[in-house]
């Protein structure tokens, strides 16, 4: 088991850092992040407390660089499956980035996330990105 955790390590530091492309969710309230899937077809769930949600098809890494309050859960779902989940009370989205993917056409990936987000989510991005959220706390009395 040691020389298989050793490798993993292994392949996530030899990764080359993305190129991000930033989401206009910045302020939103969060509801729950949730990963769900395995090493061949993983999702990635952004719920904002107002229904809304976004899901990526994760094609690298996947960050939730966190805050005080946000809680952690990490569920076996089946054989090859997990699900993880990151949620908790008074928390905001502080950022949502998406890394642009090797050899994509740059122009074509921005125009999809346009027209991706005038749909609040509900039509599939059809893209497998790398994924880093930042999350905060809602400050007493702020909005």
């Amino acid at each position: 088991m040691s020389s298989y955790v050793r490798t993993i390590r292994e392949y996530m530091y030899q990764k080359p850092s993305p190129i991000w492309t930033e989401l206009p969710l910045a302020g939103e309230r969060l509801s729950e992040i949730v990963l769900f899937g395995h090493g061949k077809d993983a999702d990635v769930m952004v719920e904002l407390l107002d229904g809304r949600r976004f899901v990526f098809g994760l094609g690298g890494a996947s960050r939730v660089n966190g805050c005080s309050g946000l809680e952690s859960e990490v569920t076996r779902w089946d054989d090859r499956s997990l699900i993880i989940r990151y949620f908790g009370q008074n928390l905001k989205v502080a950022a949502v980035r998406l890394g642009v993917p090797d050899q994509a056409d740059v122009e074509q990936f921005a125009a999809d996330i346009h027209e991706w987000l005038a749909t609040n989510g509900v039509d599939d991005l059809l893209w497998a990105v790398s994924i880093e959220i930042e999350v905060a706390p809602i400050l007493q009395g702020a909005g």
